[in-house]
Parts: structure tokens; C-alpha cells; sequence
């Protein structure tokens, strides 16, 4: 391992590794949170902390990092629940952003303004989605964490709890990449919620590759380009028990796509499965306007949905 502080980060008083000396990792996998708050704390004094915290600096349009544990240690900002699975102890380095997912803080926080005082993390400024790709791609290169993760980010207050998006032990186990406290499991935080992960990974890949990072910050005049008509719905009798075709494949790859792929284990085919109803049941219960009929067989508006 190249190093265990990140450069250029505040120690001090924020530093809690001489009191929680944690336990040694070799880690491949970067969790996301969000503070819920608008400053530094002192996370209990350091026994609630991650290794971590990104604090959003308006003026210089970047980051002021603060390390609390060395980045081979474990932190301690995951619930890590005794005769379960290792969260915190596991391969995980924890970064805290300060700021909200709380859409009820998508303006304004009292007196405060988002984008000006304070960030509210699924619409921020793009200045504030460059310092965190900037700061992912030095993750990659020094640590060595995967440039991927998980599609499914839900909104938040959606995502608190048992969601879809919450990774079982076996998946938390496989898993490396970047992720959010909201996929964790025995974790029931919402944070960091609906944030642009595709974009800001995006961003990190072209650091990575010394390209330039895409941007959609104000002042483009270039056109988006149109969404791509969804493909036609081929008919309720392609699906279900018996059934083979090229249509479940489709299904199957898209579901995956959108993250609800978790119950494959050797990823779609043209063979109808249980595991094609489980996933096209989650996605339905993922959808107010399907839950209703959450039966795990594709009609034309799941079709419609899944592919939108």
C-alpha cells in the first residue's frame, strides 16, 4: 500500500487513531455518507467516525479533507452488529460529505441556501461533483479501489431501511467498488441518497485516463441528445414458467442495468426463471404506479418503465 493518509488532509484534533486504533484492512471498497449537517463534528469524539470527512469549500470550489483513521485502519461510522457481518472490519474506507440527501433541504436549511452555504448532495454544484470524482480517482490510483459500483441509488427518505438496494451479507461480501451507507447491510441509513453516481464516476474515469471530465454544468448550448424510444412491449405470453425467447434475455440484461439484477447468479438467458420473477418483482415494487400488481410478470407498462 502506497500510503495511509491522504495528502493534504486535517489532522489534529479531528484525528481519532491514537484513541480507536481499529483493525488493519486491505481495502477495495469506498462508502459514501452524507453528514446531515452543514460542518465538521466530532463524531462522539471519534466513535462514530469514518476515515474521512469532505468538507465543501465554496470559496476555493474544492474540498478541505479531515482524517480521522489511517486509510488501512477501519473507521467506525457503520452500524457493525455482533455475529452478523463485518461492515467496518471488513475492506471498507468511509467518507463522510458534509452536507444533506434530505429533499425537505433541496433549497434552503433555515436561514441557509444549498449551492451557497451549505450542499445538498443529489443537486449540487458541478464544482462540488468534480472535487468528489477528483477525490475517488486518487482512491483508485493509491489505493486501488474500483472504479464501479452499484446502479441502484434510491432517493431519499425511499432509501432508508430494507430497500432493494441494500446489499445482502454475501453480496457486502463480494463486493468492491464504491458504494453508499444506504447499501449497506445491517445499516438502515439513507444517505447519501439519489446522487449522480453514473456522472460523477464518469468524471473519475476521465481523471483516471487524463481526458477531460464531462460536464453538465449552466451555460451549454449543446443540445441533449433524445432518449432512445423504448423497444415494443412483444407480448404478455413471451414470459413466464416455460417460456424461451430472446425477449427474457432482453428483460434480464435491462434489469440488471438498472440494478435489479441481484437474484441471477449466472446472469440472464433466454430461459424464463424464478430469478426473472424475483427481479421484475422488485423493480415493479420499486414503482408506485406498479405496485399494485407487483406479480413479477413484465406487462407493457413495466416493459415501458424498465426500459424509459
Amino acid at each position: 500500500m502506497a500510503t495511509t493518509l491522504y495528502p493534504g488532509a486535517i489532522r489534529g484534533t479531528h484525528w481519532y487513531g491514537d484513541t480507536y486504533e481499529g483493525d488493519l484492512m486491505d481495502p477495495n471498497v469506498l462508502a459514501l455518507h452524507t453528514t446531515e449537517g452543514t460542518g465538521i463534528v466530532s463524531y462522539s469524539n471519534g466513535a462514530e467516525a469514518p476515515n474521512l470527512t469532505a468538507k465543501p469549500n465554496f470559496t476555493k470550489k474544492g474540498f478541505d479533507v479531515y482524517q480521522h483513521f489511517a486509510l488501512n485502519r477501519s473507521a467506525r461510522a457503520l452500524v457493525n452488529k455482533a455475529g452478523g457481518v463485518e461492515t467496518n472490519t471488513l475492506n471498507v474506507i468511509q467518507l463522510e460529505l458534509i452536507g444533506t440527501c434530505d429533499p425537505s433541504h433541496k433549497k434552503t436549511w433555515g436561514k441557509l441556501k444549498a449551492g451557497v452555504d451549505y450542499i445538498y448532495w443529489p443537486d449540487a454544484p458541478e464544482w462540488a461533483y468534480d472535487a468528489l470524482a477528483d477525490l475517488i480517482a486518487w482512491m483508485h490510483k493509491n489505493m486501488g479501489i474500483p472504479l464501479s459500483g452499484p446502479s441502484e441509488w434510491p432517493a431519499y427518505p425511499s432509501s432508508y431501511g430494507a430497500t432493494s438496494a441494500r446489499m445482502t451479507f454475501s453480496e457486502w461480501n463480494a463486493f468492491k467498488g464504491i458504494c453508499g451507507h444506504l447499501h449497506a447491510p445491517e445499516n438502515v441509513h439513507g444517505d447519501p441518497g439519489n446522487i449522480p453516481f453514473a456522472k460523477i464516476l464518469a468524471k473519475a474515469k476521465a481523471l483516471v485516463a487524463g481526458t477531460k471530465p464531462p460536464s453538465t454544468g449552466g451555460g451549454s448550448t449543446t443540445k441533449p441528445k433524445p432518449k432512445p424510444t423504448p423497444p415494443a412491449f412483444p407480448g404478455r405470453d413471451k414470459f413466464g414458467p416455460g417460456k424461451k425467447n430472446k425477449y427474457i434475455k432482453q428483460l434480464g440484461e435491462r434489469l440488471v442495468a438498472k440494478g435489479f439484477g441481484k437474484h441471477y447468479r449466472v446472469g440472464p438467458s433466454e430461459d424464463w426463471g424464478d430469478a426473472d420473477r424475483q427481479n421484475v418483482r422488485d423493480f415493479q415494487l420499486s414503482r408506485k404506479e406498479l405496485r399494485g400488481d407487483a406479480d413479477g410478470l413484465p406487462g407493457p407498462l413495466t416493459w415501458k418503465l424498465l426500459f424509459s
